[in-house]
């Protein structure tokens, strides 16, 4: 059996608060609209908990965005289904990453959203590792890029070959 894909959330300047290997906009997830709406308010507290140098305005409030972290993170889990866990760490002080597990029928319109970028997220990283795969690094050669999308690998120049 295939291990759950990991969906977290977390607010992030991304105008969403899901995640797999980048930003999930929320048209695309398929998610109820009572959920949605209740991320986005719960991105927005966090916002305006915060004072411009990134600290909370107030001692209760880190608290209160942990709790609802969680019980959102609960919520998207349910609507999600068994094939999904869902992940959320909230920012305090040694706090732990909890990962959500759904104990409800899942929304299926949801589960074939996140069925569909899941399986775009894997495909483009098996293109990126046949990409290295064709072009593996030679003993020595030190950093190197690969463009997934064109399948082409760039090697700096070794000393001497400048």
């Amino acid at each position: 059996m295939e291990k759950p894909a990991i969906v977290r959330i977390f607010p992030d300047y991304a105008d969403t608060v899901l995640w797999l290997d980048r930003p999930v906009d929320y048209e695309l997830a398929g998610l109820t609209p009572s959920l949605e709406q209740e991320l986005k308010d719960w991105e927005q507290f966090y916002y305006d908990s915060l004072t411009r140098d990134f600290a909370w305005k107030a001692p209760d409030l880190p608290s209160f965005y942990a709790a609802e972290g969680n019980r959102l993170a609960q919520r998207l889990a349910d609507e999600l289904g068994d094939g999904y866990e869902v992940q959320f760490t909230p920012y305090e002080e040694n706090a732990v990453a909890r990962r959500f597990r759904g104990t409800k029928s899942p929304n299926s319109r949801a589960v074939a959203a996140f069925d569909a970028l899941v399986a775009a997220a894997r495909a483009e990283q098996d293109r990126i590792s046949r990409a290295l795969a064709a072009h593996p690094p030679e003993e020595g050669t030190g950093w190197f890029a690969a463009s997934p999308l064109s399948g082409n690998v760039f090697k700096p120049p070794r000393a001497g070959q400048e």
